[in-house]
């Protein structure tokens, strides 16, 4: 009997010291909606066209344009990686999608030597590397 006394101690205390651990729940999502709301508006755009084939170029030709390498790029799912070397490794990562109506949204992810890239510019940099790349392609300008 006295060894299952302890046994059943021994569950007690281990269950209340994990219960113990966990954080508020309600406190995570409202600690990190914020950042990842930030994240989200600065790291997506909606592009006033539904030519997916011109966006995806567009990324292609942006991201060149800005020194990176396309790693992989697939115009059936929508999505590009690419990397850049010099002041650090960055990796970016886009996909488009269908918007409403008549727009295609871009979002963009990144990295810093494995760090994820919050600082706005950056993406500010893609977004009108890529703005003005769909500008050439819609005027034929090369």
């Amino acid at each position: 009997m006295a060894a299952g006394r302890c046994l059943r101690f021994a569950a007690v205390a281990v269950l209340s010291l994990l219960a113990a651990c966990q954080t508020d729940s309600r406190q995570q999502v409202l600690a990190t909606t914020h950042s990842q709301a930030a994240q989200r508006a600065i790291s997506t755009r909606a592009f006033d066209t539904d030519d997916r084939r011109a966006v995806f170029q567009g990324i292609l030709a942006a991201l060149q344009d800005l020194g990176f390498v396309v790693d992989r790029a697939d115009p059936i799912l929508g999505t590009v990686s690419a990397t850049r070397f010099g002041n650090g490794l960055v990796r970016f990562t886009v996909t488009l999608r269908p918007g409403q109506g008549k727009q295609t949204i871009v979002r963009a992810s990144g990295q810093l030597n494995q760090n994820e890239l919050s600082d706005p510019a950056p993406f500010q940099r893609f977004f009108e590397a890529l703005s003005q790349a769909l500008f050439l392609q819609a005027n034929a300008i090369d």
